[in-house]
This record gives C-alpha cells, sequence and structure tokens, in this order.
C-alpha cells in the first residue's frame, strides 16, 4: 500500500535519446492537466539516477550537496526546467516541420556551453569522451545539454517525433524503425489505447451497419 514516503514512478524511458526522455518529464503536455515529475532538485536527482545519468555515490553526493545549499539547489532546478521546456519546444517544431525558435536554441547553447565548459575530456575505451565529476549541482543535467546538442548536430533530427496519440500524450521519441513507421511513444500505452478504440469503433460500426476506416 503506497504511503507518502513512497515517490511516484517516473514516466519510462521511451524516448530513445536521453534529452527526449528528460523532455518526456512532463506528461499529457497536449492534454490537462499536465503532470509534472520534476517538482524540486530532489525529484531532478532521482530522475537523473533512474536515466543513469548519475551513479549511486554521484547522486548522493549532490543529495548532500543539495542539502547544504537549498538555494543554490532550487536554482539548479530551474536552469533543469527551463532546458527541458527549450528541449521540447525544439524538438515539437522540427517534427511539425517547423524551424526551431532562436530563444530555445540560445537556452540549449547556454546550457551546452555551461556543461561543456566544466567537463574534461577522459579516455573511454579506444577513444575519448567528456566526462564530470564533483559536486557541482548542475551535474545533474549538464549530459542532458550534451545529449541536446549532439541529436541537433547529428543529423537524424527528422527521426525525432511526437507520439501521435489523441489523448494528448505529446511524448518525444527517436523513430529507429527502417521506414519511420513509429507513431506513438509506447505500443504498450498510447499505441494500445488507439487499437482499442478502432476496436470498439469497428463492432459499433458493424452493428449498426455502417463503416469504419482505419
Amino acid at each position: 500500500m503506497p504511503t507518502d514516503d513512497v515517490p511516484p514512478p517516473l514516466p519510462p524511458l521511451y524516448g530513445g535519446v536521453l534529452c527526449l526522455d528528460f523532455a518526456n518529464t512532463v506528461d499529457s503536455r497536449a492534454a490537462l492537466p499536465l503532470e509534472e515529475h520534476l517538482h524540486g532538485y530532489p525529484d531532478l536527482l532521482r530522475w537523473a539516477r533512474f536515466a543513469s545519468v548519475l551513479d549511486d555515490a554521484s547522486a548522493d553526493r549532490l543529495a548532500r550537496a543539495a542539502d547544504a545549499r537549498p538555494a543554490a539547489a532550487q536554482a539548479s532546478h530551474a536552469r533543469a526546467v527551463e532546458l527541458r521546456e527549450a528541449i521540447f519546444r525544439v524538438f515539437a517544431a522540427l517534427a511539425a516541420g517547423a524551424a526551431a525558435a532562436p530563444a530555445d536554441l540560445a537556452i540549449v547553447n547556454r546550457a551546452y556551453a555551461d556543461a561543456i565548459g566544466h567537463a574534461d575530456l577522459v579516455p573511454a575505451g579506444a577513444a575519448f569522451d567528456w566526462a564530470w565529476a564533483g559536486d557541482d549541482l548542475d551535474l545533474a543535467w549538464w549530459p542532458v545539454a550534451r545529449s541536446v546538442v549532439d541529436l541537433l548536430t547529428g543529423g537524424t533530427t527528422e527521426r525525432v517525433k511526437v507520439c501521435a496519440s489523441e489523448e494528448g500524450c505529446a511524448g518525444l521519441f527517436f523513430d529507429t524503425t527502417k521506414n519511420h513507421s513509429r507513431r506513438w511513444c509506447t505500443m504498450g500505452a498510447c499505441g494500445v489505447e488507439v487499437k482499442v478504440k478502432r476496436q470498439t469503433a469497428r463492432r459499433r460500426a458493424a452493428r449498426t451497419g455502417g463503416r469504419v476506416d482505419g
């Protein structure tokens, strides 16, 4: 039986790219009420651990730093949410065939510059990669800032889509199908809802002698 001490479940990581999963920490963007999952810095840390942005030791270290500097933690959370909303608007616009707003790209650019400005280039197997250390509270979202720029500059933005659910999901995901045919965030959620509605409509049409397309 749930208690007040048990946090609500986080949304599944269906985006396929870190920055898209971060944008999806708001559910039902195209409907009301919105379901916010990042109410404060502790939620941001919980998501970062859930999404493997931080390991347990790093998350615990940042949690202690946040407890010691609550105002700084609140400011970091605000910057993370600002970045999240810019990410959603940028990719929702691109998925609709529109241009990303310069103001949103400016938010992404500032966040990326901040993140890379605090990163170290370190060996990673046979190559190198960016890494962050220490207890800067923004470390919880810096990898997201890198992720969004990697996606924007990688030449594959046409594969980013918005869930086609009519229930207002509007979740972002990276379509890896060969023919770019994926339409829903997950088949187990919005995809099932659409199929059930179609089946119900067909049965109703069969009873009334009508016809339902699709």
